[in-house]
């Protein structure tokens, strides 16, 4: 079985041998040039860029001075793609450990490798208040830098451009994709948990320039020895979809940052087909490659349209989804104009997996309010599937953070770094340079922490590197001007408090830099998980340097902060005066309480490991998709007779489950005299116990059974309520009208306790519908129901139902409630009620020689399949063993299906159309009356002949 990762980025990339240089003309030509090869033979060269350290224009490698600083330590750090790094080189090698948060590049602007260049065409502006045609200039942008060196990323006109050779080729470890994900797969596979896997990605770098040839050599090669299927797309489809539509729509309105102006339409058209097309090209070359029985996992928001892509083409493959950045609200998500597409697309996977149970409740949200589908804590019923939704952190691979903090060159910087900021309290942070990152707001409480606190301004130094090249000029610009004000006014002669760095360093003096610190703030706006900070809190066991056990200033923003809840030193990034609290706190701790803090991030974060991560998701992922195939009605094989009729006759003791919509006709409010009969039938056999279930409350369930035998059991709203069967003490079936029902109903649940929540959600229910004409309200001992069923307009109160489901999920708080959507009602009922748990506790009380060995279930609404969960589990317990007739676990954490286990037979039947866990659906044509009839009076001619024949 082959495990399928799809991700926009192989770990993997090529660099390409450079054949000499071309320098462009200072006017533009309107075709481009041809070359030939060096040799005068073979293919043609390519034209691309060089990666910084093969330029025949050296720059410097080191970085210029920090805004307003006097001194020249701020040198030390090197800029990751130069010669003096100092880079590890097991992290460089293509299957190597690596960053478990890397750097962002832009795509097509390499500055470590030689790759094509982008031959991507005009997109349209993104903003309506653009100029047709107007772009950024080169000047402004160079202006907005702030004095710090920032090698261009973009080649200038007359400057050299370079000849790749097509066939001199090597490949490297890949600058992009998710660093922590290939961590953590390349885990598990040293623990033997993940034996066969296949990447699918892009090569992370322009490709139209390639040759066929090229392109069939490159896939080949990365999938004979690097297990990886490589997804070519063009290069104006990919930067439509990266920079135009990931990157501009979808990254911003994940992290709540919403556009300040509006968008043409013809942009978002163009970046959302561009979307799409990448995405479909990711569906066809799994498709392609996809066997029965291999698994496929789609990572991040890049591909949230495939997995429904994959469904489409894949209907029985097992797909799961993990969303690694953040999932915002329902408010911010449905300002998408792809909103229902995108939940749409994700719906297709089997599980869903966030990084915290936050996100998971943002997109139930979504789903319930957008798309009106019918919820639950635990997933989303889409038709006849339900799309399990599961929290599950990222962890890191600390045996390959161990190996590379332990290597030769982290050492090195850890001397030099200790070395230059000796007797200097270290505060470091490294964030994206965008407005979830962070920077100016922590910039800002930094200033503020320096103004408030004098006594830290000559000893103290924030190192705040950023990880990728601003995409926002006006940001920029203001972070330089709060780094250029801050050393202006605290910097003296031999001190500078800040050191900024707008462009990543090296891994090596990363590492270096999080075990020397005394301080790593983390307070991004919104993350889905900080990796980084776990990475610190391993780097300051002491065991490299004599600085240990700093402190972590967490934003209560980040996925982590979940992880780490009841930290002393979260913070919220917004509120200044509390970041810069909380330095000065971290910097007057003593050393007992650093480390107590310490080893309390570090229990916390102990179960959240790589392996852990992935054992969880695979393990919930071939559950999941176990239980659909279970509970598609395709899928479940007809009921058979004959079987049913061979158990029926060879058990001692039988129990039947009849849900009253099933049984009698729909809308009836007493059961015909025909249904009347065969219960009484039924039971006349002393062997049968005959329990009716239905959402009635109780006074309902009694008016309606009033002409049915006395003795059958009745489980009323949905488990609420009880009345044991009097079977197995007498039984007057045949004048059940001069019987009066003397049983009192018994409680499950807390009636008075309800009374907490149940005026408040009346309340809300009045509101929705007093605006719904036709709807009404059913309120019941326990239960509170919006039918809207007879509704004048169906299409306006199905969106009023999907607003009452959301406000109620939204406001119930800590209440023990659970909110049941069906096709035409909302039903508001309590958490812990349920006919399984009704059936277990009427079961568990029959007297021992009444233990069934046969036991029927059959319903057709959505809250049978608790019941049918639960009576599956019975089939396993053999009769006799001391486990109590229904001690089943009634959670329905496993899904067993019905049959024979040792002496006992458990069948459970569905007579909806909808997917279900019963182990059979009823037989075409056939009633479930029918089925009881065939067990009643199985010497009846017609009853039988007609069954046989229709089985036939």
């Amino acid at each position: 079985m082959t495990v399928f990762i799809a991700s926009l980025f192989l770990p993997y990339t090529i660099d390409f041998k450079s054949t000499g240089l071309k320098s462009l003309s200072t006017r533009r030509r309107k075709s481009s040039p041809s070359y030939s090869a060096v040799d005068g033979s073979g293919p043609l060269p390519i034209v691309g860029r060089l990666a910084d350290v093969r330029k025949t224009r050296q720059r410097s490698s080191s970085f210029e001075l920090t805004p307003g600083a006097t001194t020249e330590n701020e040198k030390i750090f090197k800029a990751y793609a130069s010669h003096s790094a100092g880079e590890i080189p097991i992290a460089e090698e293509p299957n190597g450990p690596g960053p478990n948060e890397p750097r962002a590049v832009p795509w097509g602007q390499s500055r470590k490798f030689n790759q094509p260049r982008s031959k991507a065409t005009t997109h349209p502006e993104p903003s309506i208040l653009s100029r047709p045609g107007s772009r950024q200039g080169s000047k402004e942008s160079a202006f907005l830098t702030g004095g710090v060196s920032l090698p261009a990323v973009t080649t200038e006109l007359g400057s050299p451009r370079a000849l790749l050779s097509p066939e001199d080729w090597v490949v490297k470890a890949a600058e992009q994709g998710h660093g922590g994900l290939q961590n953590a797969i390349h885990a598990a596979e040293e623990a033997g948990i993940l034996e066969n896997k296949m990447w699918v990605g892009t090569p992370g770098m322009p490709t139209d320039s390639l040759t066929d040839m090229t392109r069939s050599l490159i896939d080949q090669t990365l999938r004979a020895e690097y297990e990886s299927l490589t997804v070519f797309v063009g290069d104006s489809e990919f930067e439509g979809h990266y920079a135009h539509f990931c990157r501009s729509v979808l990254w911003p309105a994940l992290h709540y940052q919403m556009q300040e102006t509006p968008r043409h339409t013809e942009y978002d058209d163009y970046s959302w087909k561009q979307y799409l097309k990448v995405n479909e090209a990711f569906a066809t070359t799994i498709a392609n490659h996809w066997r029965p029985g291999d698994t496929i996992w789609v990572h991040d928001y890049h591909l949230l349209a495939l997995p429904a892509l994959l469904r489409k083409k894949l209907p029985r493959a097992r797909i799961g989804f993990f969303l690694h950045s953040a999932f915002p609200s329902s408010e911010v998500f449905r300002c998408l104009n792809s909103r229902d597409a995108l939940l749409d697309g994700l719906l297709g996977a089997d599980l869903i997996g966030f990084q915290t149970e936050e996100y998971c409740y943002h997109f139930i949200h979504s789903c319930s309010r957008l798309r009106r589908l019918q919820v639950s804590v635990d997933g989303v019923q889409v038709n006849d599937r339900f799309v399990h939704v599961k929290n599950y952190p990222l962890g890191i691979d600390y045996q390959s953070l161990n190996v590379l903090r332990q290597s030769v060159e982290v050492r090195d910087w850890i001397s030099d770094i200790g070395e230059r900021y000796k007797g200097k309290h270290l505060i470091v942070a490294r964030d994206r340079l965008d407005a979830p990152g962070g920077i100016k707001q922590k910039l800002l409480a930094y200033e503020l922490f320096l103004e408030s606190y004098p006594k830290w301004r000559d000893n103290v130094v924030l190192v705040q590197v950023a990880s990728s090249a601003s995409e926002i000029p006006e940001l920029e610009a203001q972070v330089s001007k709060v780094a250029m004000r801050i050393n202006s006014v605290y910097s003296n002669l031999t001190h500078s408090p800040l050191v900024l760095l707008k462009q990543d360093i090296s891994y090596s003096q990363f590492l270096a830099l999080l075990s020397v610190a005394e301080i790593y703030m983390a307070t991004n706006l919104r993350e889905g998980m900080n990796l980084t900070s776990h990475d610190f809190i391993h780097c300051q066991d002491g065991q490299l340097v004599s600085q240990k056990h700093g402190s972590l200033i967490l934003s209560e923003f980040t996925g982590s902060a979940s992880i780490f809840h009841g930290h002393e030193l979260i913070v919220n990034p917004w509120d200044y005066k509390q970041c810069a609290d909380a330095m000065n706190i971290a910097l007057e701790m003593s050393p007992e309480r650093k480390q107590h803090n310490w080893e309390f991030l570090l229990n916390r974060k102990s179960p959240y490991t790589a392996t852990a991560w992935y054992t969880f998701l695979q393990n919930a992922l071939t559950e999941a998709h176990s239980m659909q195939q279970s509970r598609e009605t395709h899928a479940v094989t007809p009921l058979r007779l004959d079987t049913l009729q061979h158990s029926y006759h060879s058990a001692h003791k039988r129990v039947f489950f009849l849900e009253d919509g099933a049984t009698f006709t729909p809308d009836q409010t007493h059961p015909s005299t025909e249904a009347t009969d065969l219960i009484q039938a039924l039971v006349l056999d002393a062997k049968n116990t005959v329990y009716l279930t239905s959402t009635n409350s109780p006074d309902q369930l009694d008016r309606a059974t009033k002409s049915l035998p006395p003795c059958i059991g009745l489980i009323a709203e949905n488990g609420c309520f009880i009345k044991p069967s009097t079977r197995f003490r007498s039984c007057h079936a045949l004048s059940p009208s001069n019987i009066p029902r003397k049983e009192p109903w018994e409680s499950l649940v807390d009636v008075e306790g309800t009374s907490d929540w149940r005026a408040g959600i009346r309340k809300v229910i009045e509101y929705f519908q007093e605006r719904t004409d036709g709807s009404t309200i059913e309120e019941r001992r326990c239960t509170l129901t919006f039918n809207y069923k007879h509704a004048l307009d169906h299409e306006i109160a199905a969106h009023q139902a999907s607003e009452l489901a959301d406000q109620i999920n939204g406001a119930r708080g800590s209440e023990a409630i659970r909110v049941v959507r069906d096709t035409v009602a909302v039903s508001v009922e309590p958490l812990h009620a349920s006919k399984a748990a009704a059936a277990s506790t009427l079961l568990d009380r029959l007297p021992a020689e009444e233990t069934a060995d046969f036991i029927f279930v059959a319903g057709g609404g959505r809250g049978d399949e608790s019941l049918f969960r639960w009576a599956n589990r019975l089939s396993r317990v053999p009769v006799g063993n001391g486990v109590r007739n229904g001690s089943a676990n009634t959670n329905g954490d496993e899904n067993v299906k019905g049959g024979i286990s040792g002496d006992r037979t458990v069948t459970t039947l569905t007579a909806g159309t909808h997917a279900t866990e019963a182990s059979a659906v009823l037989p075409s044509g056939l009633s479930l009356l029918d089925v009881l009839r065939l067990l009643a009076f199985p010497h009846v001619v017609d009853v039988a002949s007609r069954c046989k024949d229709l089985e036939t």
